[in-house]
């Protein structure tokens, strides 16, 4: 969920030392995606090259790249504000239409998501299982999903789709 450009220069904050093979690693990200962002903020001016041999370079986040990385730290909070009061306020109206008495079945890969979800059930009083198989779940039962690739998959389901608008029931 996290923005890709807030990852690196927050690695870069912590270790002017760091690689990109490291950077690669810490972030998740591929090592192509890495030299993009990096010459990206170098051409930006948000990180300034120190060549310290013929084949390594030291990474400094320069005053213009912390600007930065506060700025799109703030906007990446809001977002994740707003994505929260979304989620929660689709969980109510889904425990309202059909009861916080039962088990809902919470489907979907990001982890983030998964916490945040999980987070507001259980501040709901609202039992929850997790399941990452479709086979495993049984059709009669409600299923809570976050990740937009899981629709299809789910279509012959009772699913809520947790990240948008959802329909009245």
């Amino acid at each position: 969920m996290q923005d890709n450009e807030v990852l690196i220069l927050e690695e870069l904050e912590k270790n002017s030392d760091i690689t990109q093979r490291d950077l690669s690693e810490k972030t998740g990200l591929s090592l192509g995606m890495v030299n993009l962002l990096l010459k990206k903020f170098v051409k930006k001016g948000f990180v300034k090259l120190e060549k310290l041999n013929s084949r390594s370079f030291r990474y400094i986040l320069t005053p213009e790249g912390f600007k930065e990385k506060s700025k799109k730290t703030i906007e990446y909070m809001k977002r994740y504000y707003q994505k929260t009061l979304l989620i929660k306020q689709n969980i109510e109206r889904i425990i309202r239409t059909y009861g916080g008495n039962r088990t809902y079945i919470l489907f979907g890969q990001d982890k983030e998501m998964k916490e945040i979800i999980e987070g507001i059930l259980k501040e709901l009083n609202v039992d929850y299982i997790t399941e990452t198989d479709i086979n495993n779940i049984d059709k009669s039962k409600i299923i809570l999903y976050w990740d937009i690739d899981d629709e299809e998959k789910l279509k012959d389901f009772n699913s809520k789709f947790l990240l948008g608008e959802i329909e009245e029931i």
